[in-house]
C-alpha cells in the first residue's frame, strides 16, 4: 500500500524523535548509523544488534576490574585455607558479599578486606599428664597369677612395697639373687641345711622359709598337706576354735597375704600355716583330745540351743491358740453358741421339675430340709 506525503512526514518526525532520546539516554552517539532502527505501529525499538552496539565501553572496563579483583580475592583465600591445618568457623562479625565476591569485616577495628585468622578449637596447654611409673594394674581386682612366683609380694607390710622406689626395688632383687642363685655353694654337701622332713634336699620352697622360717623343701610341702597346707581366717576360727585377737597377733602367728579372691576392695586374705596353727590350738585346748572335746561341747551346746528355740516358739504358738481359744468361748457366751446342723437319713421325694430323681434330708434341731440329687 503506498503511503501518503503526509503520512512519510509524520513517521519520519517519530524517527528523528526517537533518536533524540536514544542519544540522550547515552545509547547511541551522535553521526552513528541508524539504519538498524525500525518502526511498528508509530513506535520506535532497538533491534539486538543495536543493543550489542550501545554498550558503553566504561561499563566494560568496570567489569573487567571486578573480575580480576575478585580472582585476585579468591587466590588469596584459597592460599589462607590451605594453609590452616583444621577447620574452624569465621568469626561472627566476618560476613561474604555476593554482590562483591569478597569477605568483609564490620567490625570497626578491622579493616577492610581483611581476612581474620582461624582460631583454634583445642589449646595446646589443656593436657593430662600421666606417671606411668606410678601406675599399677591391679587386673580388674582378681589375683594376679604372677604374685605365687614374686616371693617379694609375700611380705605382710604391704604399704611399704607401695612406697619403694626404683633403686630400692632393684636393691631387693639383687639380695635375693645373691641370696638364691649367687650363693656360695657350702664347702662340703653334709654342712649344707637340709629339709627337715626328708633330710635329703637342701633347696628349701622360699614361701615356707622367708614367710614362715620353716625349713622345708617343696616337694615335701606337696607330699605332707596335713603339716604344711596353708588356712584361711575363717578356717582358723572354725577348726581350731582360735579368736580374732590371737590370729591378729603377729608376735604368735607368721602369715601371707594376699589380695581377696571375692573383690579388690575388700580386706586383704590371711593365709596361716597349718602345723603352727595345730601347735597353738594342742597347747590351748590340751592337746588333740581336748580340742576334740571342745569340738563335741560346741555342738551340744548348738543342739541345746536349737531345742531351746523350737520350745520357745512351740510355747508361743500355744499362747496363740489359748487366746483364740477363749476368745470362742467368749463369743459363745454373748451370742449363744453356734447352730450347727445335724441331717437324718434320706427320704425319697420323688422327681423335681426337670425329672431327676431326688432325695429330701431334715436336720433334726431347726426343720431344715434339704433336697439331694441322685447321680
Amino acid at each position: 500500500m503506498a503511503l501518503t506525503a503526509h503520512q512519510k512526514s509524520v513517521i519520519e518526525a517519530n524517527r528523528r524523535k526517537a533518536l533524540e532520546r536514544l542519544k540522550q539516554r547515552g545509547i547511541t552517539k551522535p553521526g552513528s548509523n541508524n539504519g538498524n532502527i525500525v518502526t511498528k505501529n508509530s513506535d520506535s525499538i532497538l533491534t539486538a544488534n543495536a543493543k550489542a552496539e550501545a554498550v558503553p565501553q566504561e561499563s566494560t572496563s568496570l567489569i573487567e576490574r571486578t573480575v580480576q579483583e575478585n580472582a585476585s580475592t579468591s587466590a588469596e583465600l584459597s592460599k589462607q585455607s590451605a594453609q590452616s591445618l583444621r577447620d574452624a568457623s569465621l568469626s561472627p562479625n566476618v560476613v561474604f558479599s555476593m554482590n562483591a565476591r569478597h569477605f568483609t569485616d564490620k567490625s570497626p577495628n578491622v579493616a577492610s578486606k581483611e581476612v581474620v585468622k582461624l582460631r583454634p578449637t583445642i589449646r595446646k596447654k589443656d593436657y593430662i599428664e600421666y606417671d606411668l611409673s606410678t601406675m599399677k594394674n591391679t587386673y580388674g581386682g582378681f589375683i594376679n597369677s604372677n604374685d605365687d612366683n614374686d616371693v617379694a609380694n609375700y611380705e605382710s607390710n604391704s604399704t611399704s612395697k607401695k612406697e619403694q622406689s626404683l633403686e630400692e626395688w632393684k636393691r631387693e632383687q639383687r639380695e635375693r639373687r645373691s641370696l638364691y642363685e649367687d650363693a656360695p655353694p657350702p664347702e662340703h654337701i653334709s654342712l649344707a641345711p637340709k629339709c627337715t622332713e626328708c633330710q635329703i634336699n637342701i633347696e628349701m620352697d622360699p614361701i615356707m622359709k622367708d614367710i614362715f622360717h620353716l625349713k622345708v623343701c617343696k616337694t615335701c610341702v606337696k607330699a605332707h598337706p596335713e603339716k604344711f597346707s596353708l588356712l584361711t581366717k575363717t578356717e582358723c576360727k572354725e577348726d581350731y576354735f582360735l579368736t580374732d585377737p590371737e590370729l591378729n597377733d603377729t608376735s604368735l602367728f607368721d602369715r601371707l597375704e594376699k589380695p581377696n579372691p571375692h573383690s579388690g576392695t575388700f580386706a586383704r586374705m590371711q593365709l596361716f600355716v597349718r602345723c603352727k596353727i595345730e601347735e597353738f590350738a594342742f597347747n590351748k585346748w590340751g592337746g588333740e583330745r581336748g580340742l576334740d572335746e571342745e569340738w563335741q561341747r560346741r555342738e551340744e551346746g548348738k543342739v541345746s540351743r536349737r531345742e531351746k528355740k523350737y520350745h520357745k516358739m512351740l510355747k508361743e504358738m500355744r499362747l496363740k491358740t489359748r487366746a483364740q481359744e477363749y476368745t470362742n468361748r467368749l463369743k459363745e457366751l454373748k451370742h449363744g453358741k453356734g447352730h450347727v446342723h445335724e441331717f437324718g437319713a434320706p427320704v425319697d421325694g420323688g422327681n423335681n421339675q426337670d425329672g431327676i430323681p431326688v432325695h429330701k434330708r431334715k436336720c433334726v434341731g431347726c426343720d431344715l430340709e434339704i433336697e439331694e440329687i441322685m447321680l
